[in-house]
């Protein structure tokens, strides 16, 4: 998905890396493993990256390998698709990526490494932590404060000016109407913790 945007923002897609060559994405070849990348910034140096690494968890993983990856002295710069509504004095941190039909409003902030997914809604004043995902159709009403790591499933729905601890995964439908202080599973209507 994230290979489409790139290529109809209009950016040079050099190719992509993974464990596997997985053949053509898109008309993208695999460049190789993580192991080629100095390789491929000495040849390079202008040359940014993207996370093409989902989460579908609360784990950290994602944002593990893009601070590895930056360490290295690639940068991760936002990326937007052209069929996102991101509005004024919105703070998207390295690496986040808004898809398509996504909408963020005005004064929201997300951290690192977030993905707001196709049609999420993350609305005005929202505060994102790190490694955040919003899942497709996932709604955080204004003001809503995300922590770190968290999961929100798709078609969850999130009231305005709550919270949610870090780590947590709040499951697919799910509707938070109070303020979640205790990391863990969130399910149902209104959401109860499950694990």
């Amino acid at each position: 998905m994230v290979v489409g945007v790139l290529l109809r923002l209009g950016y040079r897609v050099l190719g992509y890396m993974d464990a596997v060559r997985r053949g053509t994405i898109l008309g993208i070849g695999c460049l190789g493993t993580d192991e080629d990348l100095p390789a491929i910034l000495e040849a390079h140096p202008a040359c940014a990256a993207v996370l093409g690494l989902g989460k579908v968890n609360t784990s950290a993983a994602r944002l593990e390998l893009q601070r590895r990856v930056s360490a290295l002295g690639f940068s991760f710069p936002p990326i937007v698709a052209p069929a996102a509504l991101v509005n004024q004095e919105v703070t998207l941190g390295a690496g986040t990526v808004v898809l398509d039909g996504a909408v963020v409003n005005c004064s929201a902030s997300c951290g690192d490494g977030c993905i707001i997914n196709s049609n999420a809604t993350v609305e005005h004043d929202c505060v994102l932590g790190m490694n955040v995902h919003v899942a497709p159709g996932a709604v955080l009403n204004g003001g809503v404060l995300v922590g770190d790591h968290c999961m929100i499933g798709a078609g969850a729905v999130v009231v305005q000016y709550r919270s949610i601890a870090a780590g947590t995964l709040i499951a697919a439908g799910a509707t938070v109407i109070r303020d979640i202080d205790e990391l863990g599973i969130y399910a149902g209507c209104p959401a109860r913790r499950i694990a």
